[in-house]
């Protein structure tokens, strides 16, 4: 996934994604379906922009996890309140429960398969505790990622250049993407390539998928925080007694 691309990460993303914009939408929605959450999990939290945000501004604890070690280390130092750890979001074991769950930036669709989709479902519902919620926003349906595309994002700095440029293709139900990265510095000019796959699920997929693992509703925001939607699965309020 990202292993090539660690320390490019925050340079290339940051000239066009508003990370604290995403923060105060999800804040906004946790203050109207969990009004009492405090304590967030960010699944696929990256190098922590989302949790930093969370946690600085509106006053969320924020731990994380990541598959990616490099970006744990980022996330770590930007967010030194918060505990990250390093797991596969599909079978990560922690020993807390938090009031929501988030995964953003379609990160969900590095599970690749439904069955790893479920899997991922049932291993955040062990993770929020009860009158909870998770908060997850989709990568592209079957319908709407066709492949055949080239794209490039680029990054100019007195002393750093950066150019990325990608294609894609469908395989199999799995968006395949290739990117490469060329990188000048006063020193040097290098080149990096990576490869990544990501899963692309139905609407009805991932509603089955939530429901199979344990939560009790499940709601889908077509238009999300940036246009690819988002679904809110919430757990039962326990029972009073």
């Amino acid at each position: 996934m990202f292993s090539e691309s660690t320390e490019l990460y925050d340079l290339i993303y940051s000239e066009f994604k508003d990370f604290e914009e995403e923060a105060l939408q999800v804040a906004s929605l946790l203050k109207e379906r969990c009004p009492t959450a405090r304590r967030i999990l960010d699944v696929g939290c990256g190098t922590g922009r989302h949790a930093a945000a969370l946690t600085e501004i509106h006053g969320f604890e924020v731990d994380g996890i990541d598959i990616e070690s490099g970006f744990l280390e980022i996330a770590r130092d930007r967010c030194p309140k918060g505990r990250f750890f390093r797991g596969d979001m599909a079978s990560f074991h922690l020993d807390s429960s938090y009031d929501a769950v988030l995964c953003l930036f379609s990160s969900i669709g590095y599970v690749r398969t439904f069955d790893r989709l479920t899997l991922t479902a049932r291993t955040m519902r062990k993770h929020v505790a009860d009158g909870g919620v998770a908060i997850i926003e989709p990568w592209f349906t079957p319908d709407a990622f066709l492949g055949g595309s080239a794209h490039i994002h680029s990054v100019d700095r007195e002393d750093l250049k950066i150019a990325r440029v990608s294609r894609s293709e469908v395989r199999d139900r799995i968006s395949w993407l290739e990117f490469q990265y060329l990188i000048a510095e006063p020193s040097a000019i290098r080149h990096l390539k990576e490869v990544h796959e990501l899963g692309l699920f139905t609407e009805e997929e991932m509603m089955e998928a939530l429901h199979a693992g344990g939560f009790d509703s499940v709601e889908f925001d077509p238009e999300g925080l940036t246009g690819r939607g988002l679904y809110v699965a919430k757990t039962a309020a326990p029972k009073e007694e």
